[in-house]
């Protein structure tokens, strides 16, 4: 017994040692050796996909040590698969970071029993609120939301979780629109392309970063935005009305101020719940740096993609408001944006 003592004793010390070294190892010792996964939550080439590979290409050279960071695209019902893998399998340590589409978190309103809580991952940082806008093809039979509501447009949509889905059909029930909506597409470029093939109408919800690297539908007069995704009106489309502006029911004005208000969190680089302290501030701080940097603003200017930053501890709190909206509203919400049928 005694012997079977001494043994276990000397396993504890052996694993508190061990322990303390590992807290011990610095930030720059752990990330010279570990490089760091970014899990991207869409296909590849629309904006989502454009913004997390431009912060996988600079982040890492402000962290100490300056680990590589491997972009991996993991797409599925609008970003919850890559939301559960890294609420639940990806390491707490600080070698996976993500992003997902912001429609996640209403995702879990809409369904408690997805396995992730919203609040609970940990926050590095925005690179860029999320402008979202609907649009039709100058093929569409409907030009503008009043004709929408007199004749069918189909539009294309990635899942049935997101806005491009989401956004038509809660139209088409609170104000009579005849939105169709095909599932099915994995990225923005990808809904673009069924546009240029004459496959849909339209998209029900885009980025504005994916639009600007469509220069030749602007000069070309090939669509027309009919709405923008928002709480407010987006400064470069003023006379184009948000969502919210399109109804008139109170309620329903709610209920859409809740799915708008993504538009706020956009695109976030988020790590999992409980992340390892240290590396989690070292991460927000090479974030901070990095969005202030003149040689990264200059790059995305140069791509085109927006940078319109939000600290992790902000951009924490907001999901956290979002996230615990009244129930009656939530309810209201996911009756709204149901599928058909």
């Amino acid at each position: 017994m005694r012997k079977h003592i001494r043994i276990l004793a000397l396993f504890a010390s052996f694993a508190g040692a061990t322990t303390v070294a590992h807290a011990q190892q610095s930030v720059e010792d752990f990330y010279k050796s570990k490089p760091i996964n970014f899990i991207i939550g869409t296909g590849e080439g629309g904006g989502y996909d454009f913004s997390s590979r431009f912060a996988a290409q600079y982040l890492g050279k402000f962290l100490p040590g300056n680990p590589t960071i491997v972009p991996r695209n993991m797409p599925g019902a609008g970003s919850i698969a890559a939301a559960e893998y890294m609420f639940s399998v990806a390491p707490h340590d600080g070698t996976y970071l993500a992003m997902f589409q912001p429609t996640f978190i209403l995702e879990k309103l809409n369904d408690p029993r997805r396995k992730f809580v919203s609040q609970d991952f940990t926050y590095i940082g925005r690179m860029d609120s999320s402008t979202l806008v609907g649009l039709v093809s100058d093929k569409s039979p409907a030009q503008t939301i009043e004709e929408a509501k007199k004749t069918e447009v189909i539009l294309s949509a990635n899942a049935a979780a997101g806005t491009s889905a989401t956004i038509p059909w809660a139209l088409n029930r609170m104000i009579g629109t005849k939105f169709k909506v095909i599932l099915g597409y994995n990225s923005s470029a990808a809904m673009g392309l069924a546009i240029d093939r004459g496959e849909a109408f339209g998209n029900g919800s885009t980025s504005w970063d994916y639009l600007l690297t469509k220069q030749d539908w602007f000069d070309e007069k090939k669509i027309k935005i009919l709405y923008v995704i928002a709480l407010e009106r987006f400064s470069k489309l003023p006379d184009v009305p948000t969502v919210i502006e399109l109804v008139s029911d109170p309620r329903h004005k709610n209920a859409l101020k809740l799915i708008s208000s993504t538009s706020s969190v956009g695109r976030a680089i988020v790590a999992p719940p409980n992340n390892e302290p240290t590396r989690t501030a070292a991460l927000r701080a090479a974030y901070e740096a990095m969005v202030k940097d003149p040689t990264f603003l200059a790059d995305a200017d140069k791509r085109k993609l927006g940078v319109d930053p939000l600290d992790g501890k902000s951009l924490q709190a907001l999901v956290a408001d979002v996230a615990t909206q009244p129930q009656d509203i939530v309810d209201l919400l996911k009756e709204m944006t149901l599928p058909p049928n």
